[in-house]
């Protein structure tokens, strides 16, 4: 999808407290705040087309809306802060804080998938600023049992790659066990017929992660990781009209959990459980199959 007249994304450096938030800004029309995975930054939407959430475009198109996107305090952006968000709170009220040092009170919406749709609806329920629907993807009230064990063997990959002197490589293998728990069994299969292919997969995307900068990779880890960990929202607290979206496959967030949380929210708009083979990562590699359902809940009334 091509849009030409869009002009380049405007960066943005905000003050919070210890330190800086960079956002972006792309886009015209009602602001909606786009808020991506753990290991995400702000080019998830680009003018070039080039965004690593592009696919979202389709969606949340920039001919219609003005998007916000954000480098997460302590991710993988530019953002820089004295004190590390070790909880969802925490990370919400940084960008709260520079969204509001921004003058940008009142949004159409935020569209958040995975670490970002936890991130969506805690600003949703603090109240500071004004979200008229929510929509979130891959992400729930709670986490699961399987998604706390598996972030807990990822931290542990970390402390005993230290142990042996081997820090990097401790990152490189959690990060290894993160992309197998965002893939599903069946998806690997079939991407990867020579099982030895995908073991050189998942150790090339750890060993990416870590080259790219082994202090942040250890931060997804040590603090993005409990973080996850420990959230928990009452859905009640959600009054805002609320989409989610799911896959069938996705072993960190299952269906189950998602028809859960739909059903306590008070003003639930549907509960869409797509097939994918990507597991978790349906939320970036599935737009094109939620794109029509996402874009028709942003363009609805909702009263």
């Amino acid at each position: 999808m091509t849009h030409a007249s869009i002009a380049p994304a405007v960066t943005h450096t905000c003050p919070v407290p210890g330190g800086v938030l960079y956002l972006n800004e792309i886009g015209n029309g009602p602001l909606v705040l786009v808020l991506g995975g753990i290991s995400g930054d702000r080019d998830a939407i680009t003018d070039t087309e080039d965004g690593w959430w592009q696919g979202l475009a389709e969606a949340v198109n920039p001919s219609k809306f003005k998007i916000i996107t954000v480098d997460y305090a302590g991710g993988n952006g530019a953002s820089e802060v004295a004190a590390l968000p070790t909880t969802i709170t925490e990370q919400a009220a940084y960008i709260s804080t520079a969204l509001q040092e921004l003058d940008w009170l009142e949004f159409h919406a935020v569209v958040g998938g995975s670490y970002g749709g936890l991130v969506a609806l805690e600003l949703a329920q603090d109240k500071r600023l004004q979200f008229q629907r929510v929509a979130v993807i891959g992400a729930a009230h709670r986490p699961t049992a399987q998604a706390v064990m598996l972030r807990a063997l990822q931290r542990e990959f970390v402390r005993l790659g230290d142990a042996a002197g081997q820090p990097q490589r401790g990152a490189q293998l959690a990060r290894a066990l993160a992309m197998l728990s965002y893939r599903s069994a069946d998806g690997m299969d079939q991407y990867y017929p020579n099982p030895k292919d995908a073991v050189a997969y998942i150790e090339s995307r750890g060993l990416r992660t870590v080259e790219r900068s082994l202090p942040r990779a250890r931060q997804l880890f040590e603090i993005f990781g409990p973080a996850l960990d420990d959230y928990r929202i009452e859905p009640y607290h959600i009054e805002q009209p609320t989409l989610l979206i799911g896959f069938d496959s996705d072993q960190l967030v299952p269906p189950s959990l998602l028809h859960e949380f739909h059903a306590a929210l008070p003003d639930g708009r549907g509960c869409h459980i797509l097939p994918s083979t990507y597991g978790h990562d349906g939320f970036i590699k599935n737009t094109a199959d939620y794109a029509a359902v996402l874009a028709s809940f942003l363009e609805c009334s909702c009263n």
